[in-house]
């Protein structure tokens, strides 16, 4: 206990180092960029046994699993990243409107400063590190909030020694810890905090970052709906369905949480979900090196107690192991909609190897249903009727989709990935980090020449600043013109501004004023 307090105590200071760093500039530079990211390249490659060793100490997740959904994940962002850096660095050139000629206009991206990154302990390498590669590219320091050892013990001592061993503390530090650990740090002062976890976790830090006012994002989760039409492909739906229900037993922050299925398929889905449970986890799934386990005495009662309630609805599964916090790949059944929503599975996220089934008839119901419940981080479809495909994107609302699949939405790098309302808010992946971790400052260049200061924008108004004024600065239409007679038009404006034939506009002007 007193070790964690001196480590709790060294928090200010090593905030305060960050910050000396990040004010000597010299993050701002592509090569300091680049070389940390092929410091944290290394660490990755090097340290990928470690990790993976510590995944299957805490979760029981084999290790070709937590290679292929943690760390090889990160290695991608940060190629990905590594390839793209000096275009993402440039500044991004902007139109100028016709009142500001000549000028040039861009967006250049800058680093907040330093950064929080606080990750979370169902996939603790990605959720941990992830976000670090797009801080790191944007030119930001950080500290890495790695989850607590209540949860996921040897991967957070893993990163912590791995980034002690690669990163360079004078602009990353690693802090492992509990909740205390986490409010330590929430009373630091940041340019940016990133945190995955629940929603009630993302209110903490939501309340921690107003007092500083403190830009965030927030990575949270949900009950994220799966709707099955009656053209659904049952064997493709069903083995999808399946393979996304219980990776990571269940603990999967974009899982389908919920399944509809429509009454004409519901039945032959079920069946066809039950063997494939079977083919990928065999009839005794507990011996299966590909299914994992919960992470806390904690979780399995909380998931056995859903089951216990609910065990009128169980088809499939059931079985529970304290001692090796095992639970089954569990199937619950519900004829209808009125039924579901009575039940304890329908009150909060299970977050465990619990697949809930429900059959439906009416989609009109099932869309009010989704969108009377808080707005999820992610919503799948399958089926083949475009109508009603588009009936459920155009009439819900979640921080992803996915027709025909389930989250491997979250592994292309061109696409967001963030949540909405209570399921998160910003997003990341890609580019998409990159500019999470910057702020996109708007530049203008004007010359400093005074003959080309237009003097229209200038007091007293006259009849003819009167007219012209809203001409120029009404110029977005220009942009629907060829290019040459934009630029045609762009000259007479400046023309105007600049005052030439002024005196007989405005002998004009006074003439027509005079006879109206």
């Amino acid at each position: 206990m007193a070790q964690q307090q001196q480590n709790l105590e060294k928090i200010p200071e090593i905030v305060s180092t960050l910050r000396d760093s990040f004010n000597t500039g010299v993050t701002k530079t592509r090569e300091w960029r680049l070389h940390h990211l092929q410091a944290m390249r290394r660490m990755m490659e090097e340290g990928k046994q470690r990790l993976c060793q510590g995944m299957k100490q805490d979760v029981g997740k084999s290790e070709l699993e937590g290679y292929l959904c943690e760390n090889n994940l990160v290695e991608n962002e940060l190629q990905h990243v590594i390839d793209h850096l000096d275009e993402w660095m440039k500044p991004d050139i902007r139109t100028t409107n016709l009142l500001n000629l000549p000028a040039s206009s861009y967006v250049q991206s800058e680093p907040y400063g330093v950064a929080l990154i606080m990750g979370a302990w169902n996939y603790p390498v990605m959720l941990s590190l992830a976000p670090l590669v797009g801080c790191i590219a944007a030119g930001n320091c950080a500290v890495v909030k790695v989850p607590s050892p209540k949860y996921s013990p040897a991967s957070s001592k893993a990163m912590e020694e791995l980034m002690a061993e690669y990163m360079d503390p004078h602009f990353f530090v690693c802090v492992g810890g509990d909740r205390h650990a986490n409010t330590a740090l929430l009373e630091q002062r940041w340019n940016l905090i990133f945190c995955t976890g629940s929603a009630s976790t993302g209110k903490i830090v939501a309340t921690a970052a107003a007092k500083h006012l403190t830009p965030i994002l927030l990575e949270l989760g949900g009950k994220n709906p799966c709707i099955v039409d009656q053209t659904a492909c049952l064997k493709l739906a069903s083995k999808r369905i399946v393979w996304g229900s219980f990776m990571n037993c269940g603990q999967t922050c974009v899982r389908p949480e919920y399944v509809l299925v429509h009454e004409n398929v519901a039945d032959q889905f079920v069946s066809a979900a039950k063997q494939q449970v079977e083919e990928m986890y065999s009839t005794q799934p507990q011996k299966s090196e590909w299914f994992g386990r919960v992470a806390t005495d904690w979780a399995w009662e909380r998931i056995t107690g859903y089951i216990t309630e609910e065990k009128g609805h169980v088809v499939h599964g059931g079985d529970a192991d304290r001692d090796d916090k095992f639970v089954a790949p569990t199937i619950l059944y519900y004829e209808d909609m009125p039924t579901f929503v009575a039940s304890a599975v329908a009150k909060e996220e299970i977050f465990g190897p619990v697949m809930v089934v429900i059959k439906y008839g009416d989609l009109d119901g099932v869309l009010q249903y989704i969108n009377g419940k808080e707005k999820p981080l992610a919503l799948y479809f399958f089926g083949s009727d475009r109508r009603v495909r588009e009936k459920v994107l155009t009439g819900t609302t979640s921080g992803s989709v996915c027709v025909n699949d389930v989250i491997m939405q979250i592994i292309n790098p061109e696409l967001p990935f963030g949540g909405v309302g209570h399921s998160g808010m910003g997003h990341y992946h890609g580019k998409y980090s990159f500019d999470a971790f910057s702020h996109q400052k708007a530049v203008m260049v004007k010359p400093n020449v005074n003959i080309l200061d237009p003097p229209i924008r200038y007091p007293p108004y006259t009849p003819f600043k009167a007219t012209v004024l809203p001409f120029v600065q009404a110029a977005s239409w220009l942009s629907y013109l060829p290019q040459g007679l934009a630029l045609v038009l762009a000259f007479l404006a400046l023309v105007l501004q600049l005052g030439f034939f002024k005196r007989r506009i405005d002998g004009a002007l006074s003439v027509v004023q005079a006879y109206l």
